[in-house]
């Protein structure tokens, strides 16, 4: 009976249960193991602290992997110079490894090494006193009394990996610190928190402080946060256990006085209680402690390994692998001895009914009203169990039940069956994974998928992902990746491949011609990517294989420009310059964009070269020009160079009227800027780059009169756009005397209006009221009367042209009401 190997603790039942007997050779006493949670596998090595007796098998320090159920994955021959300070498992089982002079070793199930990083030379010189190992973390104690912290290890598999010092501690630790990590997901500042005991104090300490949660207590031996991360367990030096809150809310916690002298390993059994084991003893013997008296005694005959889980935990010996967890309430409802609950006797009633028993019918009419819970309730239990017979019991009870059900829901019933059919695979003992339900649940069938394939099970990966009708792609994948890394020659191995995967929606074979090509296999690496439906996967794999042509073509046939525009860039940092442009060419659409590419990135150099392989003069006119405008004045001689090389190739364009021209206009330049070289050496002002226009203009404001002239009559400047220069360079001056004689020199080309703006921009109303009267418009003469505020003279010429409209204009703007008056007055005589 299944209630014969129930252990009641306090009010709590618990199971001990053997999952499977070790197909290992291993003895514990020996070495040190360590056990991955979620069923995950165990690595061994030997005990470097213990004195062993040297023989043929243990010669050599071997780290070996093994299965849940002790079937040996991988091993690796240890070099003993490499010192080890701990090895726990992270998530995804992966082993870590951390060794004294502060390397850390990461490695797949297959003693494969992933990568391997440094905690720094301060961690190094200051030596590692204690390192603990979290789900994807590291935190080192040093010698110095300093706490240095891994905040997340898969960081360093894309190189932003961090090493941060936590805060100092709050006192000089008398003794060794005893201490425990409280994991980021449990924590209220979402990082890790440790909890450290001090000199009979207890410290919460996170990245940017440090607080007291417990004062006056007895020193710390160990300490253990509970998986939940709502509970921590310590023993303390005088033998009792206590079981504290870690939101810092204890006031009374549980205990227990073991009255043991020696520290014992502390598990926590799911987050239910906590298992004391003491290794150093004659007879090795475990405690279990819940609450209150709640406690239970176990004595074994060999050593054993610890591992908790979720819902229990794992004592793994040399001969065993046992699961001792507390049992389900639905379970002890059906198989408590004297129970007559409703699940109870629908289990009964299915005996009856196989064994062809009227009593079956009665049995159902008895719980007719609770039959549904019944049913429901045998499935959760057939969840609980890790024996196929009684899974099947459990399940055909739920089965027959729900046949004297209407509407009943079978959603529960079918998909109970799928887990446990799954559950069943992994847990048989050539795969080793004992997943409980609880744990299936949690970590979810991706990552349940994820482990198998990352320990190569990839044929039952996929057969369940089958079974349960998911995506396998991600399976297939791993496949072939791990496929092409055997001996298995190029062409036959393409073949297989290809075979399977060609016709699965969804595969990506970039992903595996990457790995082939890091395998060393180029050429099937080039035959995967032509199966690869999508270009933007194909080509990026084909440029890191240094197939640039093939990436060029596959970029071009996509009709993506960026695709075109990356392999390009690739070309162009991989290829000599004769080898880049010889392959653009040979595409018209690479070579468009290559000159587009030039143009947004003011690439001049590479352009040159095109338009000089192309022959096309023009373009490479307007290079030399483009080249010429960048260059700063104290490049005056390159400047000069590329102006003529500009020449040179426009003049060649000798049918093109306007390429002719662009070279007369370049010539001009050249003069300007030769004259202006020749103003600086004479001047001692900078003139070089600046327009005729702003030349002429610093020139008059330099009082340089004539050399303004001469630099007019050579560029032959239109008299208005000079007349407009110099009145703006006398104003500037404020040379009025100067300004008025030249607006006296002859009748103004551009009118006198110009001269009243300049002189009002400076603000000077009395000489602009010079110019005004020259003014010959009517319109332009009154409003700037009205702007200087001279309203009667602006009235007057309105008057005098007997125009209403524009008195109306003087009038809205006048403020002086004399003359409002007199506007008044010549209104109504010009309406008269």
């Amino acid at each position: 009976m299944i209630a014969a190997q129930w252990k009641i603790i306090g009010n709590s039942t618990y199971i001990k249960k053997e999952i499977y007997s070790m197909g290992w050779d291993v003895d514990l006493k020996q070495q040190v193991s360590v056990g991955s949670p979620f069923g995950g596998p165990i690595a061994v090595m030997r005990d470097s602290s213990k004195f062993v007796e040297m023989n043929s098998r243990n010669m050599k320090p071997y780290l070996k992997i093994f299965t849940a159920s002790g079937g040996l994955i991988s091993q690796m021959e240890w070099d003993t110079s490499k010192n080890i300070v701990a090895m726990d498992w992270i998530e995804k089982e992966r082993l870590v490894i951390v060794l004294q002079n502060a390397t850390v070793l990461i490695y797949n199930v297959f003693c494969e090494q992933m990568t391997q990083f440094s905690l720094g030379d301060i961690v190094r010189e200051e030596e590692i006193l204690e390192c603990k190992i979290w789900s994807d973390g590291i935190v080192v104690l040093t010698s110095a009394s300093n706490l240095y912290s891994v905040p997340s290890i898969n960081d360093f598999f894309v190189e932003c990996g961090r090493v941060i010092r936590l805060p100092p501690l709050p006192e000089e630790p008398k003794a060794r610190p005893e201490w425990a990590i409280l994991e980021p997901q449990f924590s209220l500042s979402q990082s890790i928190e440790i909890f450290m005991s001090i000199n009979g104090t207890l410290y919460l300490i996170d990245e940017d402080k440090v607080e007291s949660q417990l004062e006056a207590t007895e020193p710390i031996q160990k300490m253990v946060v509970s998986p939940c991360g709502k509970k921590l367990a310590c023993f303390d030096t005088k033998g009792t256990l206590l079981i504290l809150k870690t939101d810092g809310s204890t006031t009374n916690p549980d205990r227990m006085d073991t009255k043991a002298t020696k520290s014992p390993v502390l598990k926590w059994c799911g987050s239910d209680g906590v298992m004391m084991y003491w290794d150093s003893i004659k007879d090795p013997i475990l405690f279990y402690f819940s609450k209150g008296d709640s406690w239970a005694k176990f004595t074994l005959d060999q050593p054993v390994s610890l591992v908790t889980e979720i819902d229990g935990l794992r004592i793994i010996s040399d001969t065993t692998s046992e699961f001792f967890h507390k049992v389900s309430d639905v379970t002890i409802d059906i198989f408590k001895i004297g129970t007559t609950s409703p699940a109870s006797i629908l289990y009964d009633a299915t005996d009856h009914f196989i064994s062809k028993s009227p009593q079956a019918d009665e049995s159902i009419r008895s719980i007719n009203d609770q039959l549904e819970d019944a049913v429901n309730d045998c499935i959760l239990a057939a969840g609980f169990e890790f024996n196929g017979g009684e899974q099947s019991k459990l399940l055909k009870a739920a089965s027959f039940g729900k046949c004297f059900l209407e509407n009943y829901n079978p959603a529960q019933f079918v998909t109970m069956c799928r887990s446990l059919r799954v559950l069943n695979a992994v847990r048989h003992h050539e795969i080793g994974i004992p997943l409980s339900i609880k744990q299936y649940y949690h970590i979810g069938v991706e990552e349940l998928i994820d482990r198998l394939i990352s320990r190569r099970k990839h044929l039952l990966a996929w057969r369940i992902c089958d079974y349960l009708k998911i995506k396998s792609e991600i399976v297939l994948n791993h496949w072939a990746c791990t496929k092409v890394r055997t001996d298995i020659p190029d062409q036959e191995l393409g073949k297989i491949i290809i075979k399977k995967l060609e016709s699965v929606p969804g595969i990506s074979f970039a992903n595996i011609a990457s790995a082939a090509y890091i395998a060393g296999r180029s050429k099937l690496a080039t035959k995967l990517l032509e199966y690869e439906p999508k270009a933007a996967e194909q080509v990026p794999p084909l440029i890191k294989m240094g197939e640039s042509g093939l990436a060029l073509n596959k970029a071009i046939e996509s009709g993506d420009t960026d695709l075109v525009y990356l392999v390009l860039l690739a070309m162009q940092r991989s290829l000599p310059l004769a080898d880049f442009l010889e392959l653009t060419f040979s595409k018209v659409v690479a070579l468009d964009l290559l000159i587009s590419m030039c143009k947004q990135k003011n690439d001049l150099a590479l352009l040159r070269e095109i338009y000089l392989i192309k022959d096309q003069s023009k373009e490479m006119g307007n290079i030399y020009l483009q080249e010429a405008l960048s260059c700063n004045p104290s490049q005056f001689d390159q400047r000069i160079k590329a102006y003529n090389k500009s020449i040179e190739y426009y003049q060649q364009q000798s049918k093109d009227k306007d390429d002719q021209a662009t070279a007369k206009f370049i010539d001009d330049q050249i003069k300007l800027e030769m004259l202006q070289k020749e103003l600086e050496t004479n001047l001692q002002e900078s003139f070089v780059g600046i327009s005729i226009n702003d030349t002429i203009y610093k020139l008059i404001t330099m009082n340089q009169p004539k050399k303004a002239q001469s630099i007019r009559s050579e560029f032959k400047v239109p008299d208005k756009r000079f007349w407009w220069i110099k009145i703006k360079a006398l104003s500037m001056m404020a040379d009025w005397e100067e300004l008025m004689k030249f607006s006296k020199e002859k009748k103004s080309p551009i009118g006198y209006e110009p001269f009243v703006e300049v002189c009002l921009d400076q603000k000077n109303r009395t000489e602009a009221l010079k110019f005004i009267p020259k003014i010959t418009d009517i319109l332009p003469k009154i409003q700037f009367y009205v702007q200087i505020e001279y309203y009667r003279e602006a009235a007057d010429i309105a008057f005098k042209e007997k125009n209403l409209d524009l008195l109306n204009l003087v009038s809205r703007k006048c403020t002086n009401n004399e003359v409002l008056n007199i506007i008044e007055q010549m209104k109504s005589q010009i309406r008269r």
